[in-house]
């Protein structure tokens, strides 16, 4: 199990390099929010599961794998808008997946400390679905910075200021600490933690 950003920006690495080493192990992958991640390993549901940081995991082992910085896009015609103030109305949209989503909910908690008011939230599952549409100017959004990189490269979304210092999630694989590791599963995790090592060395 993993979350759709990881699944979508950084797991085809993962899966590459566990194809060379191990290409008979069947891997079985499903796309769920961090909640349910969290819950199915403390019940021993799944082998192991990557997401972001939610706490109430005591129970599991967890490998961290960085902490990964959020990033509040926005189509360029929506330059002018200043998150930064407080007390006031903006009239755009939040476009963003399901209520448990851990980015939604940084943000939103975010609004209510500024006593800051949107038009609306659109609700998407896809993230892609959510950039095409910022990218239309329908809304802003807050996700993770590797899953709008190319994006903010391109100009086709721009970030908008909103705070001093960048809100950050933290990433990582864990499963039950009552599970033996078997060889399949250490190959995932060796893995992951070498993808994702490789990644933060990139330059830019």
């Amino acid at each position: 199990m993993t979350g759709e950003t990881l699944l979508a920006y950084k797991m085809p690495q993962v899966l590459q390099r566990v194809k060379q080493r191990a290409p008979h192990v069947r891997l079985s992958l499903q796309s769920l929010n961090c909640y349910v991640i969290r819950d199915a390993l403390l019940s021993d549901e799944v082998d192991l599961g990557g997401g972001y940081r939610v706490g109430n995991d005591d129970a599991l082992e967890l490998m961290p794998l960085g902490d990964q910085s959020l990033a509040l896009v926005a189509s360029p015609l929506l330059q002018h808008v200043n998150f930064t103030q407080y007390n006031q109305h903006i009239p755009c949209s939040f476009i963003i997946n399901e209520p448990q989503c851990i980015f939604r909910q940084r943000f939103e908690g975010l609004l209510r400390k500024r006593q800051i008011t949107l038009e609306n939230t659109i609700e998407l599952w896809s993230i892609e679905s959510i950039k095409q549409c910022v990218s239309a100017n329908l809304g802003v959004s807050f996700l993770p910075r590797f899953a709008v990189e190319r994006e903010l490269r391109s100009g086709e979304l721009i970030e908008l200021p909103y705070s001093e210092q960048p809100e950050l999630i933290t990433a990582l694989c864990g499963y039950h600490a009552g599970k033996v590791v078997s060889p399949a599963m250490l190959v995932f995790l060796e893995c992951i933690e070498e993808s994702f090592a490789s990644r933060e060395k990139m330059p830019g």
